[in-house]
């Protein structure tokens, strides 16, 4: 990896107050383990349990780390298009803020990226903790979205995810308001 490059981490978070500190942490040392020029950009999304104060305390101790704030809750993935759009890394890694996604597979995501993939995308384990019903109707999501779609969504697939910026310049073009960006990545590669 050249001097130029950069990697962006991009976290839409709700609510998440207890968790930003020690994810803040875990990111910063994984990052720094590889010597990456990186940036974090949280995006808050309205919450109200002090999410923000808690991103301003650590960004006023690391000028990599940046944010945006929504005056309201928009959803997930309006949250996740805003960080995208203000990302200036050469990829880019989103992941949510609640520790579902593990940081240690950073190291992963930017291999396969060095490798000459565009899109790198992580797919969840089978979560014994998970009820029946959440278990299916995910599946049944699945079905039907692929069913309805000429584009398939791989059943599982999370947010956690690495995009180089040739993916993301394409992302930037859509300004739809309710965008699925599940199902808009695999149509691009």
């Amino acid at each position: 990896m050249t001097d130029s490059e950069r990697i962006s981490i991009v976290i839409p978070l709700f609510n998440e107050a207890e968790n930003l500190t020690s994810l803040n942490d875990e990111l910063t040392k994984t990052l720094n383990d590889l010597s990456l020029d990186f940036e974090i950009i949280y995006v808050n999304d309205g919450s109200t349990d002090g999410s923000l104060d808690v991103v301003k305390a650590i960004n006023s101790k690391d000028s990599r780390v940046n944010y945006i704030s929504f005056s309201k809750n928009y959803g997930h993935q309006t949250a996740l298009k805003a960080g995208l759009d203000h990302a200036t890394g050469n990829a880019v890694i989103s992941l949510d803020a609640d520790h579902q996604h593990p940081v240690s597979k950073i190291p992963e995501l930017i291999s396969k990226w060095k490798e000459g993939f565009e899109i790198v995308y992580t797919v969840r384990e089978d979560d014994s903790k998970l009820g029946w019903f959440k278990k299916f109707t995910s599946k049944q999501f699945y079905k039907l979205i692929n069913r309805l779609s000429e584009t398939k969504i791989e059943p599982s697939t999370a947010d956690f995810r690495l995009l180089d910026k040739k993916i993301i310049r394409i992302i930037r073009e859509y300004k739809e308001d309710n965008l699925f960006l599940r199902g808009i990545i695999p149509s691009l590669g």
